[in-house]
């Protein structure tokens, strides 16, 4: 059965012979590089297991070593163990997701299935068993996070009565609170409260009916993605997961197509730096279809098919997309607050700068980075920090050591003020490509703040 730490080593196999073909092929990192329409340190970052390109970097670099095929079948492999890994991670949640759905759900009891991997889980709903498949380890992985146990519990708030229809209100103010102050104060002081809030609203959905328990799933639904985004920032990436697949089902349950496509675009933007980047494509076309009538969830899901453009290395559509993206964010229904508020036209600027580094054009990502830098809004200054890791990435490939250094710089500081671990991450990131210039200033400033830090 596999898991993480299998689904790691046979990435950073899968890197070690991609060097090994590279070398016996003659070629160095700074000359197969654009022979396979990339940059060099994506050819570097692959060959360490730490970048995880998707199926068309392989084909080419197939035909320019001379692989036939080698690497292909290799990398389909090492997709398919990452992707049973997910799968098996994600039963659990399934599972526990759908039992919470039913609030006066006891778990009765297990049964082991013939094929001997996977057990049935009885739930006694009223007077009625449902049973649902559950790998072990899934079984396992739900008992110790205690999702299972806690649908045994019954809440005193889900026993009332009544319900006050102002609490849809109350929470969604409440939200765009927290969501302020985890722009400022960083994921780590935010996510109790959200969870904690979280199960408050589940206990008044739980107790509402008709129109009033179907604004509170969707409210509730803002919550979970929310829950999710935070996860990510502090590396907690399965979490994440669960959060955002909460989101989704709810937003589909209570008939929100505005949601639904919110979150599909938000499971794209994931995928890409994921070992499912065959999905971002399919994902985005799934938030476009979800027909949202606003501009910015329209333009956030056409960035994200954009992305996908990227991954499949077609630059044209690429470029096509991020400019439907920049039509639909500087559209005249835009920027009035709200879903996707965020999906600016620096935004967009700053995603085409990821799409220009992804195919290997760092200069064009570069300038998309400092005009999307120069524009940035203060309120998203955790966002900013990205990008400042993200542009000094770019800058390193265009040869500009140390104003890359500056740019991380000024990263790290944010990360530190906003305890975010994404941005830590692509901090020590470029701090590894600076050591190749170790006379060079601000590469020596840079390690040291991150040693001190």
């Amino acid at each position: 059965m596999a898991d993480q730490h299998d689904a790691g080593e046979a990435w950073r196999a899968l890197g070690q012979q991609l060097a090994a073909l590279r070398k016996a092929a003659g070629h160095t990192q700074h000359s197969l590089a654009p022979r396979v329409l990339s940059g060099r340190s994506t050819i570097a970052n692959t060959e360490i297991g730490r970048q995880r390109p998707g199926r068309t970097f392989w084909e080419r670099c197939d035909v320019v070593l001379c692989a036939n095929g080698a690497l292909v079948a290799a990398y389909e492999r090492t997709v398919a163990m990452q992707q049973r890994y997910q799968r098996e991670r994600s039963s659990a949640a399934f599972a526990a997701s759908v039992l919470a759905e039913v609030s006066t759900a006891t778990v009765s009891g297990t049964q082991a299935n013939p094929d001997g991997e996977t057990v049935m889980v009885t739930a006694v709903v009223g007077r009625r068993d449902v049973q649902i498949p559950v790998s072990r380890r899934a079984l396992l992985q739900a008992a110790s996070s205690g999702l299972v146990s806690s649908l045994t519990s019954e809440s005193a708030t889900a026993r009332a009565k009544n319900v006050d229809p102002a609490l849809v209100d109350h929470f969604t103010a409440l939200r765009s609170v927290l969501v302020e102050s985890d722009n400022r104060i960083g994921a780590a002081a935010i996510l109790p409260t959200a969870r904690q809030q979280l199960g408050h609203i589940a206990d008044y959905r739980r107790a509402a009916r008709g129109d009033l328990r179907n604004a509170l799933l969707c409210t509730e639904a803002r919550w979970a993605e929310f829950a999710g985004w935070l996860s990510d920032d502090l590396g907690d990436r399965d979490r994440g997961d669960w959060w955002l697949a909460q989101a989704l089902v709810m937003a589909q349950e209570a008939g929100d197509a505005e949601f639904t496509a919110y979150v599909f675009a938000r499971m794209a933007q994931r995928a890409v730096d994921a070992a499912d980047q065959d999905r971002v494509l399919g994902l985005a076309h799934a938030a476009e279809r979800a027909s949202s009538i606003r501009s910015q969830v329209r333009a956030f899901a056409a960035v994200q098919r954009a992305h996908g453009h990227a991954v499949d290395g077609d630059s044209a559509a690429f470029q096509a997309a991020i400019e439907d993206a920049q039509r639909l964010a500087n559209s005249a229904d835009a920027g009035n607050g709200g879903l996707g508020s965020f999906c600016t036209s620096p935004y967009v600027s700053a995603q085409e700068g990821d799409g220009w580094l992804r195919l290997g054009r760092p200069q064009a990502a570069a300038r998309c980075f400092d005009q999307a830098l120069t524009e940035w809004p203060e309120s998203y200054r955790r966002e900013r920090g990205r990008y400042l890791a993200r542009a000094a990435a770019a800058h390193i490939a265009t040869g500009e050591p140390q104003q890359a250094a500056l740019a991380a710089l000024a990263a790290l500081e944010l990360a530190r003020l906003t305890s975010s671990a994404r941005i830590q991450r692509e901090v020590i990131a470029v701090d590894r490509q600076l050591a190749k210039f170790p006379t060079e200033p601000g590469a020596k400033q840079l390690h040291d703040a991150l040693t001190a830090s």
